[in-house]
């Protein structure tokens, strides 16, 4: 499994630092991007402090993200190795519901998934 580089919380009161994180494997619709430039606001700090509750840690803040294609799984279509592309506060949805399905996938009827602090839709963290 691939190591990324990262900036997390530890906890609600340390510093964001550098931390190695473990990846899994690309998946048939995963999107594999380098980032190479990250905003981190006000809601980014509520969270890695968990000022909101909720926070899973460690946290890597930040969801305003430009990046560039590196990888892609064999049934992702829409995207190009090479691409540069934005990142927003969603990274999935399921994609089935009525809501995804008329594009409000921040209205799934099985909830979002985050850019960061949430599981991934099997239940992992990575």
């Amino acid at each position: 499994m691939p190591i990324v580089k990262a900036y997390a919380a530890k906890d609600s009161k340390s510093d964001v630092e550098p931390l190695n994180i473990e990846r899994r494997e690309l998946l048939a619709h995963d999107v594999q991007v380098e980032i190479l430039y990250c905003g981190v606001c006000h809601s980014d700090i509520h969270t890695a402090r968990n000022e909101w509750g909720g926070t899973i840690y460690p946290v890597v803040p930040g969801h305003e993200i430009v990046a560039r294609v590196k990888n892609i799984g064999s049934a992702v279509t829409k995207f190009t190795i090479g691409q540069t592309v934005g990142v927003g506060v969603m990274v999935d949805s399921c994609r089935v519901c009525p809501n995804c399905q008329n594009n409000y996938e921040q209205y799934c009827k099985e909830g979002m998934t985050g850019t960061y602090n949430a599981l991934e839709r099997n239940g992992s963290g990575k």
